[in-house]
């Protein structure tokens, strides 16, 4: 109803929405009308040509995750997953880069919802994975089989599998877990058998003007989509101001000026759209400790 009124009222581009069931229901009526869009979803599948994706794609924050783990000498690599469309997408892709890096996962596991609700099934699953063998009496616990567990997987999926893991001797103080952005969560970053996780984000060195910005309007706290609400509005003015008669942008206008720029810098940190409807942007590594995450690896400013 939002998008066939916009329609109506002679918009040339629409921003938003968020959830890909309903960015698919809207562009049925962009398409129709050969009107642009920049979604605010993190589904890389909902990407096409004039649409764009403004979202934090968790396949680029594996990205600079497997590329830190290798530099760092990591080479022994396994994949546990959750059995969702979540999950699966980073599996693949995970599996995709370890082979760009001429690498192959020493285990991957992939974990249903029916394991995962059940205590005893899911120890049986873990213990399969991790290859866990008890020490004998005054032997110290084996060596852990590899020295990174990837996680694919949401933030209930691995509270649920860390402290199995751990229990199991793969904890994070014998192999480096790494996760995604929606491990920045109090709940997360207090979980014991996480400390030492890491994990990719969106930039955070302008938080601080951004939320005295918001707090100026609004009075609760800005939540994390807030950034690429203001960015896609921020960008779409920038792009108009270019325009010397006020004239309204075809479609054909907006893939220009959209794909052809150098990048932006925004509050969600410094990115690019793409041609095919992704885009590209800046991401920091974070490391967990004591309940809280720490910096190892800053963003970069241009990408």
């Amino acid at each position: 109803q939002a998008a066939a009124k916009a329609m109506q009222n002679g918009a040339d581009i629409i921003i938003g929405p968020l959830f890909t069931k309903s960015v698919e229901q809207v562009k049925k009526i962009a398409d129709f009308n050969a009107i642009p869009m920049i979604v605010f979803s993190n589904n890389v599948n909902v990407a096409w040509s004039q649409r764009w994706v403004m979202g934090y794609l968790p396949e680029q924050q594996l990205d600079g995750l497997l590329g830190h783990a290798v530099d760092v000498g990591k080479t022994q690599f396994a994949i546990i997953a959750q059995d969702a469309a979540f999950g699966q997408r980073l599996l693949t892709h995970a599996t995709n880069r370890l082979r760009d890096f001429g690498l192959k996962p020493e285990a991957v596991r992939v974990l249903s919802d029916a394991e995962l609700a059940d205590e005893n099934s899911l120890k049986q699953a873990i213990r399969e994975f991790t290859r866990y063998q008890p020490p004998a009496p005054d032997e110290l616990p084996a060596d852990s089989p590899f020295d990174v567990v990837i996680f694919a997987g949401d933030p209930e999926f691995a509270l649920r599998a860390a402290p199995l893991l751990a229990y199991y001797d793969v904890g994070p103080d014998r192999a480096l877990f790494l996760g995604n952005a929606l491990w920045n969560q109090a709940q997360l970053l207090n979980e014991p058998s996480l400390q030492g996780g890491v994990f990719a984000t969106r930039p955070s060195q302008f938080d601080t003007k951004f939320i005295a910005s918001w707090r100026e309007i609004w009075q609760h706290p800005p939540g994390e989509l807030s950034r690429l609400g203001f960015d896609a509005m921020a960008l779409v003015a920038a792009l108009v101001t270019d325009v010397e008669d006020g004239a309204p942008l075809s479609a054909g206008d907006w893939a220009q000026k959209l794909v052809t720029h150098r990048g932006f810098q925004g509050y969600s940190g410094a990115f690019r759209l793409l041609p095919d409807g992704s885009n590209v942007r800046a991401y920091e590594l974070r490391q967990i400790r004591r309940g809280q995450s720490k910096i190892i690896k800053p963003a970069p400013d241009k990408i």
